[in-house]
């Protein structure tokens, strides 16, 4: 057998991640890949193949009542879902890492409520909207200062479609398990699955540019309006455009809910790729608790209206993962640099209307690069220069404005980065009784997440290096 068939058959049945990473601790990638090297070298393909369609598992035996539209897929062992057909579901299996479960829906079942979430231009350009924009990976810790890194768009892979899919598909079945019917999660489903429905061309950094007409909340209903879809949901479903308003700002009982799920889903997604390509406490903490993620399972509504969680301690672990990734990745001045370096560059393009709030809500990132590229030839540049933009923290605002002045020409820009919420006042299930979850864990516990969360606090100045040197040049792959 040729080398590339064995390469086909091993990419098709075993899992891309590296090793165990993301993976439910009883699913072991290496034995499942050796498995399929050593048939390779031992017996014909169709050996190989025939010991795969054992594993073959009818996605109908994973139908649940409940919630008829989505499948829960166990990840603890090695298995290939299959349709009614006995074709592979492929890429349709909407995978979920550090947890349990997997999910798939049939997107193509006409009438159903994720037929209507996906099957529309405003989802379908969500497929091109990065989940992280043009933030980079943490700077590695072998820096070698006569390198420069340059970065090769986009560095994180996973898109707003996925993250937004995944959303809803997790709604649906917390409210199923909770007892809400049919008629009363449809509404909520359709809201969590287009949430993120605003996201602007380039993502949140671009949303700093007018923060009031890009911002995701400010116009989900523009969007929905722009494509008709308030109206087709209204008739079809009783979706009421008012009441999702609320929901997407988190408002009500279901805005909370909907807030809990968004935080679950982008910090699995997001928190996979980052682990992927860098060591550090956001991998570490994965590797300790490889089903963080299942802190979804613990959502319940005692009460019929409220929700709340039943394990503090998971609930603990899933808000220390996402304050890392803050730390090491959202607001990390080196991760942010090209981000920040984009909304500089749209900005004016943007003021004289060659760029349109319009365009920006209805187009994806190509076409922004396509954009860029046109009007700012001699700007436009996606590497990351470590001699070349430096920053600097400071702890008040007057600081921060003195050391601007002292640049001059050197200054490109300035920000504040404020405190994000830790979650510490969840409601959590604790012995009978409903609290806050700083009260049912211990305080150090407590101080850490707060800790975490305030590291990045400051006043941040981003400014130019008086070295002109020009070093060689690397390339990280992604």
């Amino acid at each position: 057998m040729k080398n590339t068939k064995k390469k086909e058959v091993i990419d098709e049945f075993c899992s891309p991640v590296p090793l165990n990473f993301g993976q439910h601790p009883d699913f072991d990638f290496k034995a499942c890949q050796m498995d399929v090297i050593r048939g390779l070298r031992k017996k014909s393909i169709d050996y190989v193949i025939q010991k795969m369609n054992e594993r073959e598992l009818p996605i109908s035996e994973l139908f649940n009542s409940l919630h008829p539209d989505v499948f829960v897929i166990p990840r603890n062992r090695f298995s290939v879902p299959v349709d009614e057909w006995g074709d592979d579901i492929g890429f349709e299996r909407t995978v979920f890492p550090f947890s349990s479960t997997d999910f798939y829906t049939d997107i193509d079942e006409e009438g159903s409520v994720f037929y209507e979430i996906c099957r529309n231009d405003a989802f379908h350009r969500l497929g091109g909207i990065s989940q992280l924009g043009y933030l980079v990976p943490p700077r590695p810790k072998e820096w070698n200062k006569n390198v420069n890194v340059a970065y090769l768009f986009p560095q994180f892979r996973h898109n707003r479609w996925m993250h937004s899919l995944l959303t809803a598909m997790i709604m649906e079945v917390v409210l199923a398990r909770n007892g809400f019917s049919k008629r009363e999660r449809i509404p909520v489903v359709l809201t969590a699955g287009s949430h993120d429905i605003a996201t602007p061309a380039g993502g949140d950094s671009i949303k700093r540019v007018d923060p009031k007409k890009l911002g995701e909340e400010e116009s989900f209903a523009w969007v929905l309006r722009y494509y008709g879809l308030d109206e087709k949901w209204k008739k079809q479903f009783g979706f009421n455009l008012v009441e999702a308003e609320r929901w997407v700002a988190g408002e009500e009982a279901f805005g909370q809910l909907l807030d809990f799920i968004d935080k679950i889903s982008y910090t699995a997604l997001d928190c996979f790729h980052l682990g992927v390509q860098r060591k550090g406490k956001v991998r570490n903490l994965c590797l300790k608790h490889p089903l963080v993620m299942d802190v979804w399972q613990d959502i319940i509504a005692p009460d019929g209206k409220n929700f709340i969680f039943s394990n503090p301690e998971n609930l603990f672990n899933f808000l220390l993962l996402r304050a890392y990734e803050f730390q090491e990745l959202l607001y990390n001045p080196y991760s942010r640099a090209l981000d920040l370096f984009l909304k500089k560059m749209v900005q004016p393009l943007y003021r004289k209307g060659i760029i349109t709030r319009e365009q920006l809500l209805t187009r994806d990132d190509k076409w922004l690069h396509e954009i860029l590229e046109e009007h700012c030839p001699n700007k436009i540049k996606w590497i990351i220069e470590p001699e070349e933009l430096l920053c600097k923290k400071f702890k008040t605002e007057k600081e921060q404005k003195m050391f601007c002045r002292q640049l001059g020409r050197r200054l490109d820009h300035a920000e504040h980065i404020f405190k994000f919420n830790t979650g510490l006042d969840f409601p959590v299930l604790n012995q009978g009784r409903v609290i806050p979850l700083r009260e049912a864990i211990p305080q150090k516990k407590v101080k850490l997440l707060e800790k975490t969360a305030a590291s990045m606090m400051g006043y941040y100045v981003y400014y130019l290096h008086k070295s002109t040197k020009i070093p060689r040049v690397a390339y990280l792959q992604t």
